[in-house]
C-alpha cells in the first residue's frame, strides 16, 4: 500500500498546482490514482526491493543544510510538512552519496508521491550505485551523463549527426533531463509512467533507445530545423506532438534498438566518447584553477 504524499486527504488541495505536477497534463493522474499506483509498485519490483515496513521519522532538520535543498524543495512541493520531508531526504541522500545533482531532487520528488521517504532512499541507493541505472549521473559535474550523451549521439547516422552538430545541439545540453532526469520535467505524465516502467525494469539501456528512436522518429523534423531555438524546443518536448512521443516510448523497446545497444561495449564507448569530446575541454578548465591572478598576490609586508 502506498505511503507517499498521494494518500494525504488534503493532498490536491494543497499540492494539486505543485511544480512536480506541471506535466500532469488534464489532471490525468488524479484521474488514474490507482492505476498510477500499479506503475509505482511495478518501479520498486523491477529495483529487487520491497517497501520500507518502519516507522520513520519526520521531525524536520534543525539545520537545512545547503540552501539547494530548499530551493529544490520549493520548486516542487507546495506544503511546507512536504517540503521539510524532502529536504531531509536530499540532505540525507547527498550525505551517503557524496554529492547531490538537481536531477535527483526530480526523481526524488515523484517517488515521494507513491513512497514514503524510508522507501524513497532504498530506491535512490540503488538508481545512484548501480551500473544497470544511473552511477555516476547525479554528481555536481554530471561528467558521466555526458559521456553516456555522446555513446548515443555516435551511434546516430548521418547526416542527423552533421546537422544537430551545426545547431548546437551537443549531447549535454539535452541528455542532462533525459537521463539524468529521467525525462520527469519533459514527459507529460500520461507518457511518462510507461516510460518510468521501461527504465526500471531495463534500466539505462532502455534510455539508449530511447535516444535512438526519439531521433529516427524525428530525423525529418531536426534536418528541416532552421535554428538551434526550434530544434531545442523539439528536444524539450515543447513542439513535438504527444502521440508522436507516444510512439517512440513504445518503440524504444523494439528489437532494433535493443540488438544496436546490446551489440555496443559500452566500456570502449564510454571511454572514445569521454577521450573525444569532454576530456581536454575538462582538463584545460581545472588546468585553470591553477592560473597565476598577480592581481590577487598579498605580498607580507603589505599595510592592511
Amino acid at each position: 500500500m502506498s505511503r507517499g504524499f498521494i494518500t494525504q486527504s488534503d493532498f490536491w488541495e494543497k499540492e494539486g498546482d505543485s511544480p512536480i505536477l506541471k506535466f500532469n497534463l488534464n489532471d490525468w493522474l488524479q484521474n488514474h490514482v490507482g492505476e498510477a499506483t500499479a506503475h509505482a509498485q511495478t518501479w520498486i519490483t523491477s529495483l529487487g526491493l520491497e517497501p520500507s515496513k518502519m516507522d520513520f521519522d519526520d521531525t524536520p532538520l534543525k539545520a537545512e543544510g545547503a540552501r539547494i535543498f530548499r530551493a529544490d524543495a520549493n520548486r516542487t512541493f507546495r506544503s511546507e510538512p512536504n517540503r521539510e520531508i524532502m529536504i531531509k531526504l536530499l540532505s540525507f541522500s547527498q550525505l551517503k552519496f557524496g554529492d547531490y545533482q538537481q536531477s535527483l531532487g526530480y526523481v526524488a520528488g515523484v517517488l515521494l508521491i507513491f513512497f514514503d521517504p524510508a522507501t524513497v532512499t532504498k530506491m535512490l541507493t540503488v538508481l545512484n550505485d548501480s551500473p544497470r541505472y544511473l552511477t555516476g549521473y547525479w554528481r555536481g559535474e554530471a561528467t558521466a551523463v555526458a559521456v553516456d550523451g555522446y555513446v548515443c549521439f555516435n551511434l546516430l547516422r548521418q547526416p542527423i549527426k552533421d546537422k544537430m552538430m551545426q545547431l548546437g545541439l551537443l549531447p549535454e545540453t539535452y541528455v542532462q533531463k533525459w537521463f539524468a532526469g529521467i525525462c520527469i520535467h519533459h514527459l507529460p505524465y500520461k507518457l511518462l509512467f510507461p516510460f518510468l516502467d521501461n527504465f526500471f525494469k531495463f534500466g539505462n539501456k532502455y534510455l539508449f533507445q530511447f535516444y535512438l528512436a526519439f531521433f529516427d522518429e524525428f530525423e525529418q523534423d531536426i534536418m528541416s530545423a532552421k535554428s538551434n531555438p526550434e530544434a531545442n524546443m523539439l528536444i524539450r518536448f515543447e513542439s513535438a506532438p504527444e502521440p508522436r512521443l507516444e510512439k517512440v516510448v513504445h518503440a524504444a523497446l523494439e528489437s532494433r534498438y535493443v540488438d544496436v545497444i546490446a551489440k555496443v561495449n559500452l566500456f570502449q564507448a564510454r571511454c572514445d566518447a569521454f577521450e573525444q569530446n569532454l576530456s581536454r575541454r575538462m582538463s584545460s578548465a581545472n588546468e585553470g584553477m591553477w592560473a597565476r591572478r598577480d592581481d590577487d598576490i598579498t605580498f607580507s609586508d603589505e599595510e592592511d
